[in-house]
C-alpha cells in the first residue's frame, strides 16, 4: 500500500509534468481528501485525464474507495485504459494493486447483437431481457457464447489473467472472445469486482437500473466510489435528452402493425386497439397542421391539445384515456414476454406508447414542455416531452463520495454547477492552456456570415463563403477540417459544388454514420499529412469533440458560421426557463453552449506543446466571443494570414 509519508509532488504520475499539471493534481487531491466536488476546466490537451486517473488510483490504493470514470462515448474509454497502462508500466511495483476495465452495453459487447440487425437496435432493457431468456435455455437452444462460459474454465481463467496483465480495451476483449466463442459481456461482468477503476458510458451512472447493476458487480454502494465525469460539458444536454421522450407517426404505425399481429384487442368496452391508434396518429397530423407555420420545425403545446383531439374523436374523457394508456402498458408487457419466449427482441411499441401517454399527463409543467415537432416535411411528425432541467437527472452524483467534473470547455463554471444543482461549496477551477500562445492562431472574416437573414436575402453569401473554403483548401498542403454548424448547411454547400471545386482528397462525415465507418475515414484523413487532405464535418459532432489530431494530422480548422442553437420553440423554452430560474437565459442557454462548441472544434488543433495550428472562423459574429477565444484577430487577408502563420513554424 502507498504510505502518506511517501508522497512526492505527483505520485503515480507517469510523465514529466506539463505547465499547470501540478496545480491540477493538487486540486484533485484536495477534492479526494475532503470529499468536496470539483468542477475543473483545463484546455484541450492539457492532460486532465492522466491527472485525474493517477490521483484517483493513488487515493483508491490508500483508502479502498473505487473509481467510476464515466465518458459520453465508448470511444473515449480507450484513452483512460491507456493511461492506466502507462501508470503500471512506469510504476511496476503497483501493478498488482491497479486494475482497470471498461464496461460497455450489450449493443457493443453481445456477439449475438453485433451480428443481428434487429438485436443491434435494442435498448439496454430489451437486450437484458433477451439475454436472460437465452441464458435460461437448454444447451443448443440458447446462447452458445454463454454456454461455453459454463464449461471452458481453463480458457476462461487464461483470458482473465490476460486481461489483468495487459488491460485491453473493450474492443480487444470482444475480438478475443469472438475467436474463443466466449461472451465478452459476461466476461467483463466477472472482472469488474476485481477492478479499482471502471470506465463506463454516462448511462451506467444516470440510469437507476444500470447504476445498481454496476454497483452490484463492483460490490459497493455509491458512497464507496469516486465519480469522475469526463467531457462534462456534454452532461446537462445528455440529461435533458435522457429525461425527454417522443411519439412519432412512424412509431404509431409500428403500434398498428403490432396490434394486427397480436389480435387487436379491446382497450375499453367499445374501442379496439387499432381504432385508438388511428385516432392517435390522426391527432399528431392534425396538431401539426394546426400549430406549425411555414418554415417552423416545432411549436409548444399544452397538455389539453393532444388529449382533447383524442377525447373529441372517440367521445371519451381524459380519465378514460389514462385507463386506456394503462391498458396499453399491460398489453405491451404481454407482447414483450411472447417475443422473449420466441427468442426475439422483446420490444413492444404499444408498451412504449402507453408509457408515453402516462408521462404526457403526469409531467411537471414547470420543468418540462410539450411540443409538436416536424423535421421531415410532414412525413414523420412527432409530439415530444422535453426536459428543461437537467438537475432532475443529476441526483445520483450527490450519492457518491465525491465527484470530479472535467472538460476543456466548461465556462461559465457557475452555469454548469447551477444547471446540475451541485452543492454551493463545489470547488470551481479554470486553468488556461499550458501550450505556447504563438502555436495557435484564431482569425475571423468580417466579410461573411451564416446568419439566417443574410443567407436568405443575399443570394451570393453561400458562394462567397464557399469560395473562401475552396481557396483555403487548395492553397495549402496541410490537413484541413471544415466544420459546419449542421449537416443541413454542409449539404447546402455540397449542392453548390463545394466538393467538386476542392482539388484535394475529401472525406465526409455523414449523419448517422456508424462508428467503425467514421473511424475508418478519420484514419485515412490523418494519413494525408503533407498532402493536404480535407475533412468535412460538423461542430458538436464526434470529430469536433472526441478525437485527437496531433502534429501534422491537423493544421487548419475552418469553422463555417457560428453554431448558435436554432431559434426553435424548444430553444426559446429553454432560454425562458433559465431566465426564470437564474436570470441568465441568453448566457446559459445560448451564448455559453455556442462558445463551448467553438472551443471544442478549435481544440482539435493543439494536443501538446509542439503542435501548431490555425483556426479560421467564417462569420463576422465571431467578434462577440472574444472573452472565450483568447487571441481572436480580425482578418481581411485570410490566405496571407494563414500562409504567414504556417511559414513562421
Amino acid at each position: 500500500m502507498l504510505k502518506s509519508t511517501e508522497t512526492s509532488e505527483i505520485e503515480l504520475f507517469p510523465y514529466k509534468p506539463r505547465k499547470f499539471q501540478r496545480e491540477i493534481v493538487l486540486a484533485i487531491r484536495e477534492s479526494l481528501k475532503s470529499g468536496t466536488p470539483l468542477v475543473l476546466e483545463s484546455g484541450t490537451g492539457s492532460g486532465k485525464t492522466i491527472c485525474a486517473v493517477s490521483q484517483a488510483l493513488k487515493f483508491s490504493i490508500e483508502s479502498g474507495k473505487k473509481i467510476i470514470y464515466t465518458t459520453r462515448t465508448n470511444a473515449q474509454q480507450r484513452q483512460v485504459i491507456n493511461e492506466v497502462r502507462s501508470i503500471r508500466e512506469k510504476f511496476p511495483k503497483f501493478k498488482g494493486e491497479i486494475f482497470a476495465i471498461g464496461l460497455q452495453g450489450r449493443t457493443h459487447t453481445c456477439l449475438l447483437a453485433r451480428s443481428d440487425p434487429e438485436l443491434s437496435k435494442g435498448s439496454a432493457e430489451e437486450l437484458s431481457r433477451f439475454c436472460s431468456e437465452m441464458k435460461k435455455r437448454k444447451r443448443g437452444d440458447g446462447c452458445p457464447y454463454f454456454e461455453n462460459m459454463m464449461e471452458r474454465f481453463d480458457e476462461l481463467e487464461e483470458l482473465k489473467e490476460w486481461i489483468k496483465d495487459i488491460l485491453p480495451a473493450t474492443e480487444e476483449i470482444v475480438e478475443k472472445c469472438r475467436n474463443l466463442m466466449l461472451c465478452p459481456y459476461e466476461l467483463n461482468k466477472m472482472m469488474i469486482g476485481d477492478a479499482n477503476l471502471v470506465v463506463v458510458p454516462y448511462i451506467y451512472v444516470f440510469d437507476d437500473r444500470l447504476r445498481n447493476l454496476l454497483l452490484d458487480l463492483m460490490g459497493i454502494y455509491e458512497e464507496d466510489a469516486v465519480l469522475i465525469i469526463d467531457e462534462a460539458h456534454n452532461l446537462p444536454e445528455y440529461l435533458r435528452e435522457f429525461l425527454s421522450s417522443y411519439l412519432s407517426v412512424y412509431a404509431v404505425n409500428q403500434c398498428i402493425t403490432e396490434a394486427e399481429k397480436f389480435g387487436d384487442p379491446f382497450v375499453s368496452k367499445s374501442i379496439k386497439l387499432s381504432d385508438f391508434l388511428l385516432v392517435v396518429r390522426d391527432a399528431i397530423d392534425q396538431i401539426r397542421g394546426d400549430f406549425l407555420r411555414e418554415n417552423e420545425s416545432d411549436a409548444l403545446l399544452s397538455e389539453d391539445v393532444f388529449l382533447s383531439v383524442i377525447s373529441d374523436s372517440l367521445g371519451i374523457s381524459k380519465k378514460e384515456i389514462r385507463s386506456i394508456a394503462e391498458q396499453l402498458v399491460l398489453i405491451g408487457e404481454e407482447i414483450k414476454e411472447i417475443k422473449q419466449r420466441e427468442k426475439k427482441l422483446p420490444r413492444s411499441y404499444i408498451y412504449r406508447l402507453g408509457i408515453f401517454l402516462l408521462s404526457w399527463m403526469d409531467i411537471d409543467n414547470e420543468r418540462f414542455v410539450r411540443l409538436i415537432v416536424d423535421e421531415s416535411n410532414g412525413r414523420n411528425p412527432r409530439i415530444e416531452i422535453y426536459c428543461l432541467d437537467p438537475s432532475l437527472g443529476s441526483d445520483p452524483i450527490e450519492k457518491f463520495y465525491t465527484s470530479i467534473h472535467m472538460s476543456g470547455t466548461l465556462s461559465p463554471l457557475e452555469e454548469y454547477r447551477d444547471s446540475l444543482a451541485l452543492p454551493e461549496d463545489t470547488k470551481l477551477l479554470s486553468f488556461p492552456s499550458p501550450f505556447p500562445k504563438e502555436n495557435r492562431k484564431i482569425i475571423y472574416s468580417p466579410m461573411v456570415s451564416t446568419k439566417y437573414e443574410e443567407i436568405r436575402f443575399s443570394s451570393d453569401m453561400i458562394d462567397k463563403i464557399k469560395n473562401i473554403i475552396v481557396e483555403i483548401c487548395n492553397s495549402f498542403n496541410r490537413n484541413t477540417i471544415v466544420f459546419f454548424p449542421s449537416f443541413d448547411l454542409m449539404n447546402c454547400f455540397i449542392d453548390k459544388g463545394l466538393i467538386k471545386e476542392i482539388k484535394r482528397t475529401i472525406y465526409l462525415e455523414k449523419r448517422e454514420m456508424k462508428q467503425d465507418e467514421l473511424m475508418d475515414i478519420v484514419l485515412k484523413f490523418k494519413r494525408g499529412r503533407g498532402k493536404g487532405n480535407v475533412m468535412l464535418s460538423v461542430v458538436g459532432g464526434r470529430i469536433s469533440e472526441g478525437m485527437d489530431f496531433p502534429a501534422e494530422e491537423l493544421e487548419i480548422a475552418v469553422i463555417v458560421g457560428i453554431p448558435y442553437p436554432k431559434p426553435t420553440a424548444r430553444q426559446r423554452a429553454l432560454q425562458n426557463y433559465y431566465d426564470r430560474k437564474f436570470g441568465k437565459g441568453w448566457e446559459y442557454a445560448v451564448n455559453a453552449p455556442t462558445a463551448r462548441k467553438l472551443l471544442q472544434s478549435i481544440g482539435r488543433l493543439i494536443r501538446n506543446e509542439n503542435d501548431r495550428g490555425i483556426a479560421v472562423i467564417l462569420d463576422r459574429r465571431a467578434s462577440r466571443f472574444r472573452k472565450y477565444l483568447d487571441g481572436l484577430k480580425i482578418s481581411l487577408r485570410i490566405i496571407e494570414d494563414i500562409r504567414d502563420f504556417l511559414e513562421a513554424g
